[in-house]
C-alpha cells in the first residue's frame, strides 16, 4: 500500500496533525493513512478519552490550555452540555467536583480560569472537530483516509527512493469511522493480506512512552500494570482490586507521581469494607512528587525583582535562567506567596519565553539537554484535590512512601514478589508501575519503532530526538510530541505545546507536498 503522508497514533498529535493538513490542503489529490494501536480511545488517545481515562483531571487549569479548548469551554452551550453528560453518568464520581465548580441553579462553571477539568472532556471537544473534518471530506474527495488499527514497529528507508518503508505488527485492519444519531461508531471494514505502507511523509503521533522494564524484559503477571495508562488507568486498577479476594490487599506504586496520584481519590472513595484491606506502597528514589497548582487571593500583587527586562537582557547562559527563577521562588516564599504564585506570573507573563530567546544556538541546546530537566522537576503542578487525598491516606496509614529502587519482579505463589536496592523484598497482590517513560537513549525494547529510527543514526540526548524547526527528526519523518528534545522549552502545558507543533508540523508537510 502507498500513500503520501502516514500519521502513527491518533491521540491528540496524530489528531491535531490530521485535522489542520485536512482543513488547509487546497490543491492535488492526497492520502493519508492513519494507524493506531486501538481505536477505543479515540477521540483523545490514551490519555484523555472516555475509555483510558474514565478519572483523572487535567494538571493544569484551563487558563493554560489551547487557545481553541478555552475558546469552545467558553461557549455556555458547551458548558450546559459537559455538565449534563458529567451529572448523567454517575460512575464518573464527579458530584463532589460538580458541588465545587458549578454556580448555584446553573448549568455553568465558575471561576472558569481556574477550572480543572476532568480529561474526558478533551474526547469531548475533539468528537466536535473531528465532525468538521468529516464535512469537509465529503465536500473534497481529493482528500483521502484509511484507518488502521495496526501497531508500527519498523520504519526504513526505501532503496534509491525518497520514500518510506513502514512495517506493521500484523496484517492492516482497516477501519471506517462515522457519526450516526450523534455518536461515533467504529466499524470493522476489511482486511489487506499485507503488513507494509510506502509513504513520503511519517508523522510519529507517539505519547509519552511507557516506563522501563524492571527486569530488563517485560514481566508477565495478571496483577502486573506495566504501563499504567495504556492499560485503562485508575478504572483498570480498581476493577484489579476487585478480583482480590484476601483478607489484606498488599499493592505497590513503583513511583510516586502523575499516576500515583490519579488513582488517589478514587482509593478514598472505596467503601470503608475495602478501604481497611488496603495497604498501599509508594517506592521512588526521590520522595519529590507533583506539588498542589494552588494560588493564593493576592498572588496578582507579586512584583518581579530578578526577571526584569534589565537582567533579561543581560542572559547569555542557560543556567542563568534557572538561577533567576530560583531567586524569584525565595523572595516569593520571603514575602508568604507561593510558589506556584510566582511560577504563575512567570508563565502568564512569557518570562520563560523571553529568557529562552536571548540564548545563543549552542546555550539552547544546552537548556534543552540539562536546564530544562532541572526546571521541570523544579515546577511539577498538579489538580490540588488528588495531592490532598493523598495526604489524608497517608494520614490514615493506608498509603506509605518509601524512598528506595525496585530492582527485580518475581512471581511468588499467586502474588508478587518485589525486590529493592536497599529495603529487601515486599510480597504484593498487585504492582503498578508510574515509574515515567523509558529513558531513549538507552537500549530499550518497549516500543519497537524506536529501535528502528536509532537505527538512522539520528541525533538524540536524554530528552528525546534533536528535531528542526519543523519538528523533523529526520527529513520526512516529524515529531511534534514528547519524542522530541525541542517539544516544549517554554513549559507550555501537553496540550498546549503539541497543537502549537503541530499546526507549524502540518503547514510544512503542506508546503512541501
Amino acid at each position: 500500500m502507498t500513500t503520501d503522508v502516514l500519521i502513527t497514533g491518533f491521540g491528540i498529535i496524530g489528531f491535531e496533525t490530521l485535522y489542520e493538513i485536512v482543513k488547509k490542503f487546497k490543491s492535488k489529490k492526497l492520502k493519508i493513512v492513519i494507524i493506531d494501536k486501538n481505536f477505543l480511545n479515540f477521540p483523545g488517545g490514551i490519555a484523555y478519552s472516555k475509555n483510558n481515562s474514565k478519572f483523572g483531571f487535567f494538571n493544569n487549569p484551563l487558563r493554560l490550555s489551547s487557545y481553541d479548548f478555552k475558546h469552545w469551554i467558553k461557549k455556555p452551550s458547551n458548558q450546559t452540555k459537559l455538565i449534563k453528560y458529567f451529572k448523567n453518568e454517575k460512575n464518573l464520581n464527579l458530584d463532589k467536583w460538580l458541588d465545587l465548580n458549578v454556580k448555584k441553579n446553573s448549568s455553568e462553571f465558575n471561576n472558569l480560569k481556574e477550572i480543572y477539568l476532568p480529561r474526558l472532556t478533551y474526547s469531548i471537544f475533539i468528537e466536535e472537530k473531528f465532525k468538521k473534518i468529516l464535512k469537509i471530506l465529503d465536500k473534497n474527495k481529493n482528500l483521502v483516509i484509511h484507518y488502521f488499527q495496526n501497531q508500527l514497529i519498523n520504519i526504513s528507508k526505501e532503496k534509491n527512493k525518497n520514500m518510506f518503508v513502514c512495517t506493521v505488527n500484523y496484517n492492516l485492519n482497516q477501519k471506517k469511522i462515522i457519526f450516526k444519531n450523534k455518536k461515533i461508531f467504529i466499524n470493522k471494514y476489511k482486511e489487506k493480506k499485507s503488513r507494509t505502507i510506502i509513504t513520503k511523509k511519517v508523522v510519529l503521533g507517539l505519547g509519552i512512552l511507557p516506563p522501563r522494564n524492571v527486569n530488563n524484559k517485560h514481566f508477565n503477571h495478571k496483577n502486573y500494570i506495566h504501563d499504567f495508562y495504556e492499560a485503562g488507568g485508575t478504572s483498570f486498577f480498581l476493577d484489579k482490586i476487585k478480583t482480590i479476594k484476601n483478607k489484606k490487599i498488599n499493592i505497590v506504586f513503583i513511583g510516586n507521581k502523575a499516576g500515583l496520584l490519579e488513582t488517589m481519590q478514587q482509593v478514598e472513595e472505596l467503601n470503608k469494607e475495602v478501604l481497611n484491606k488496603i495497604k498501599i506502597i509508594s517506592i521512588s528514589p526521590s520522595n519529590l512528587t507533583l506539588e498542589k497548582a494552588e494560588l493564593s487571593k493576592k498572588y496578582l500583587n507579586y512584583k518581579f525583582k530578578f526577571l526584569t527586562k534589565i537582567n533579561i537582557a543581560k542572559i547569555k547562559k542557560s543556567n542563568e535562567i534557572l538561577s533567576l527563577i530560583k531567586s524569584e521562588f525565595n523572595l516569593g516564599k520571603k514575602l508568604k506567596f507561593n510558589k506556584y504564585d510566582v511560577w504563575t506570573l512567570i508563565l502568564k507573563k512569557n518570562k520563560l519565553d523571553e529568557c529562552f530567546k536571548k540564548l545563543s544556538s549552542d546555550e539552547k541546546k544546552i537548556y534543552h539537554n540539562e536546564t530544562f530537566a532541572k526546571l521541570r522537576n523544579l515546577t511539577r503542578y498538579t489538580y490540588p484535590e488528588t495531592v490532598d487525598a493523598k495526604v489524608r491516606l497517608e494520614k490514615e496509614k493506608i498509603l506509605q512512601s518509601l524512598k528506595d529502587r525496585v530492582i527485580k519482579l518475581k512471581k511468588f505463589k499467586n502474588q508478587i514478589l518485589v525486590k529493592t536496592l536497599k529495603s529487601g523484598s515486599i510480597i504484593a497482590d498487585i504492582v503498578v508501575n508510574v515509574s515515567g517513560p523509558v529513558s531513549l537513549p538507552k537500549n530499550t525494547n518497549e516500543v519497537p519503532l524506536l529501535n528502528s529510527l536509532k537505527k538512522m543514526n539520528l541525533k538524540k540526548n536524554d530528552r528525546g530526538f534533536i528535531s528542526d524547526r519543523y519538528f523533523q527528526i529526520a527529513e520526512n519523518i516529524y515529531s511534534p510530541g514528547t519524542l522530541s528534545s525541542n517539544f516544549n522549552p517554554e513549559r507550555k502545558t501537553i496540550i498546549r505545546s503539541i497543537t502549537d507543533n503541530c499546526k507549524i508540523a502540518s503547514k510544512h508537510i503542506i508546503r512541501s507536498l
